[in-house]
C-alpha cells in the first residue's frame, strides 16, 4: 500500500545525498533535540523521543525505565499520531528518521522495536530491508481513518477483505454515513457496515493502494 516507497533510519545525516532537495521524493524526520541542519525537509519529530524522566532515570542508573516506559510512551496520543502522520506521508515519499548516533544507541533500538511490535514495520537500517507485515495493515488504514488522513471509501476499499471491521471505526462511521432513518444500537451499526464490507469485497478484487487526505 505504501506505492514502493520505504522508510530508512540514519545516525548521521551525511548519509542523506542531494535527494533531500527534492520533496517530492524524500521526507527526513529528525528525531533529536541536538541540532541539526535548518532545511524545508528536515522536520522535527522530537516528539518521538523519550520523556525528560525518562531520559534522567536512565541517566541515573535505572536500566529498565528505557524498556518499560518509552514504549507506553511511545502509545501516548500525541507519539502515535507522530507515528501515523509519518505512515502517511509514505505512501507518497520515501521517509528517513534521523537519530543522532549518541542518541540512537540509549532508545534508537527501542524505537525500532515498537515500529515493528506495533506496527509490523522493519526499517532500513543495519542488518534490516524495510517490510510491513500483512497482518498490520487492518489497524494502519484504520489509524489513517480515525485522524481524517483517508476517506471513508478509501478506508473500505482498503481495509483487507477477509477481516472484520474494528470496533473503534463505527461511531464515526455511523456519523459519516447515517445509514438508518431511525436510531439505531451500535450492534446494527457494527452488522450494516461489516456487511457493507462483505459485500464490496465480493464484488471487486481487494484494493491494495489507497488515496491519503491532504490535510494541508
Amino acid at each position: 500500500m505504501f506505492n514502493g516507497h520505504t522508510m530508512s533510519l540514519i545516525t548521521n545525516l551525511n548519509m542523506i545525498g542531494n535527494e533531500i532537495n527534492n520533496i517530492d521524493f524524500v521526507t527526513v524526520a529528525a528525531i533529536t533535540t541536538s541540532d541539526y541542519p535548518a532545511h524545508p525537509n528536515i522536520y522535527n519529530a522530537a516528539i518521538l523521543m523519550p520523556p525528560t524522566e525518562v531520559l534522567m532515570a536512565w541517566a541515573d542508573g535505572n536500566q529498565f525505565v528505557m524498556q518499560v516506559e518509552y514504549p507506553r510512551y511511545l502509545l501516548t496520543k500525541d507519539a502515535d499520531d507522530m507515528i501515523v502522520a509519518l505512515l502517511a506521508a509514505l505512501t507518497k515519499k520515501n521517509v528517513i528518521l534521523y537519530i543522532p548516533l549518541d542518541e540512537f544507541n540509549i532508545y534508537g533500538q527501542f524505537l525500532l522495536n515498537h515500529l515493528y511490535y506495533q506496527y509490523g514495520i522493519t526499517l532500513n537500517f543495519i542488518g534490516t530491508q524495510f517490510a510491513v507485515h500483512p497482518n498490520s495493515i487492518p489497524l494502519i488504514v484504520s489509524k489513517f481513518y480515525m485522524m481524517d488522513l483517508m476517506s471513508f471509501e478509501d478506508y473500505m476499499a482498503s481495509y483487507p477483505a477477509n477481516v472484520q471491521l474494528p470496533t473503534y471505526v463505527i461511531n464515526k462511521m455511523a456519523q459519516e454515513i447515517h445509514p438508518f432513518n431511525h436510531p439505531a444500537t451500535f450492534d446494527e451499526y457494527y452488522a450494516y457496515f461489516n456487511q457493507m464490507h462483505l459485500a464490496k469485497a465480493q464484488d471487486k478484487p481487494p484494493v491494495i493502494m489507497a488515496t491519503i487526505v491532504d490535510k494541508k
